[in-house]
């Protein structure tokens, strides 16, 4: 089982870099799964129901989100309908589905989107009580293969989480930070990295135009939430899976940067 993470989505460019560059991804790496952050695919907050659609209509098999889930109201609606969109197992508000299963050629694949807790205080669960009744659950289901997006602010904790259920879990992604981090390992069946990065503007701050975060950081004035239009980078991670033992065997990270003219 070959499956691609996409980091997070950010704003017009970053659905435009997925667009144009997971066709050939899928066909270079014989992806089976595609999953992928969208929590700040509108605007960089949040996500519609008509981007929910169009991102799949690019490749993507299932969307995940974030502590931006529920910013753009609408999606709530919809929640019912989406059903290749995963919302945090462990937000405060519990709207929508904290996981789902797919099955994918002859194997069921459990992902779940989860929150970290630091900086998360007023609106994440305890991860551990949502992830432990999840497992409950979905124990009469025979799932392959657990693939959890671990959305937070800490590498520490991300790295607590996957140490507590490397038995349990076939991959931990982190995502969040918009940085791509170059800890990508096997921490015994289990793939991980602490952040894969997003698919949004290079060169920005994380996304956001440059100059207003200037504005908003150093001369304190009140800004809007600008994201950058400059072209975008697009970073991923590949895992694959043995199809016998289901573990993991083969981790690599993927960044595309935008060329520098």
């Amino acid at each position: 089982m070959k499956v691609l993470f996409l980091g997070d989505i950010v704003g017009k460019k970053g659905r435009e870099v997925i667009r144009d560059l997971l066709p050939s991804l899928k066909k270079d790496y014989k992806i089976d799964f595609v999953i992928a952050n969208g929590e700040n695919a509108a605007h960089g907050k949040g996500i519609t129901y008509k981007l929910y659609n169009q991102l799949l209509e690019y490749g993507i098999d299932c969307i995940t989100l974030g502590n931006h889930a529920f910013s753009k109201k609408e999606i709530i609606d919809y929640l019912n309908q989406a059903d290749k969109l995963i919302c945090p197992i462990n937000h405060i508000n519990q709207l929508g589905k904290g996981y789902r299963i797919f099955k994918i050629k002859d194997k069921k694949i459990c992902v779940i989107n989860c929150l970290g807790t630091f900086m998360f205080e007023d609106y994440a669960l305890d991860p551990y009580k949502e992830m432990d009744k999840m497992f409950k659950k979905t124990r009469k289901e025979n799932v392959d293969y657990y693939i959890v997006d671990f959305h937070g602010e800490a590498t520490a904790e991300k790295r607590v989480f996957v140490e507590y259920y490397k038995n349990k879990l076939s991959a931990v992604i982190g995502t969040h930070t918009h940085v791509q981090t170059a800890d990508e390992q096997i921490i015994g069946s289990t793939a991980f990295i602490s952040d894969v990065g997003m698919c949004g503007p290079f060169d920005s701050i994380i996304g956001r135009d440059s100059e207003e975060c200037i504005k908003k950081m150093v001369k304190k004035e009140k800004t809007k939430y600008t994201i950058s239009l400059n072209p975008a980078i697009l970073c991923g991670l590949y895992i694959e899976f043995s199809d016998n033992n289901k573990k993991a065997i083969d981790i690599k990270r993927i960044q595309i940067r935008p060329s520098i003219k």
